[in-house]
């Protein structure tokens, strides 16, 4: 029976590198749809469940994208509430690529610092999608968390909203000048740039006189939101401190994306959230270094 990949998004037109990443992970069939929105999943999800026999559902799954983080969450909860008994298919919600850039980004900031716990992060207009799901990842692994935007009510904002989500406390602050991106930076381990593209967050000549230790910019464009991060480094070490950039960060977010795909065909009823998309993207990228060593140790 053909693996099906049942791809909703809230876009007008479905994202091209979502249909090609789920092609690129070995689905027979993908049926793209645009302008879903919340009302329209228990249609949706009835045309999926009742196709097939309850035995066969495993080769069928559902992916929300689109560029409304919101309504993506809550169509991937709808979805799970329209599902009964043995009724069911695997699900995921990555709107916007938000959920595996995240998983991406704060896996490869782990793999570098070993263990997390009790180290302290800022992550920079950390009130978009990514920024809030990077947050919630870093204090699940035990990190005080410092969540900054140029609107400090913003900023409380989307605390508030993570606590509510999802059980998880972190910490506002205001930053719009230099002095206030260096009274962030004083105490923190970890600093992750998660601006929109081509946003300027933090200057060289601020993070060379910090104690922080590794870096993430999510910004592939340029300028970069971390002056002196290049979009290719991967761990590049700089006055002590290690570098990381969105083409790097994308790499894995790739891989990782391709890899939670052909999970949700292991077994029937696979809830993809994000907990467990950073799961998949934790083995991912193990999976990764071990072939990349195996490769050194031939040559």
């Amino acid at each position: 029976m053909k693996k099906i990949l049942v791809y909703l998004s809230n876009e007008s037109q479905p994202d091209l590198f979502d249909i090609i990443v789920a092609n690129d992970s070995g689905v027979d069939v993908v049926i793209p749809y645009g302008n879903m929105t919340p009302e329209d999943i228990p249609a949706m999800v009835h045309g999926c469940i009742f196709t097939r026999r309850p035995e066969k559902l495993q080769n069928t799954a559902v992916l929300i994208g689109g560029t409304d983080s919101e309504v993506a969450d809550e169509m991937m909860l709808r979805a799970a509430q329209t599902f009964f008994d043995e009724f069911r298919v695997s699900i995921m919600a990555d709107p916007n690529g938000n959920s595996t850039t995240a998983a991406a980004a704060v896996a490869k900031i782990k793999e570098k610092m070993k263990t997390l716990e009790g180290m302290n992060a800022a992550v920079f207009a950390g009130t978009g999608p990514v920024g809030e799901r990077v947050s919630v990842l870093l204090a699940r692994e035990g990190v005080h968390v410092v969540i900054t935007s140029r609107n400090l009510k913003k900023a409380e904002k989307v605390c508030e909203k993570i606590k509510m989500k999802h059980k998880k406390t972190v910490y506002p602050a205001q930053v719009s000048t230099e002095r206030e991106c260096v009274n962030v930076l004083k105490d923190a381990d970890i600093a992750v740039a998660a601006g929109k593209a081509g946003t300027p967050l933090m200057s060289k000549e601020v993070w060379v006189q910090c104690s922080v230790r590794v870096m993430a910019d999510l910004n592939a464009y340029p300028p970069a939101g971390i002056e002196g991060v290049d979009a290719r480094d991967d761990g590049r070490e700089v006055d002590g401190k290690y570098l990381f950039g969105a083409v790097a960060i994308g790499d894995l977010k790739t891989k990782a994306m391709r890899d939670a795909i052909r999970k949700m065909y292991e077994e029937k009823g696979v809830y993809m959230d994000l907990e467990k998309i950073y799961e998949v993207t934790w083995e991912s990228l193990a999976v990764k270094k071990e072939r990349y060593e195996k490769g050194d140790r031939i040559k």
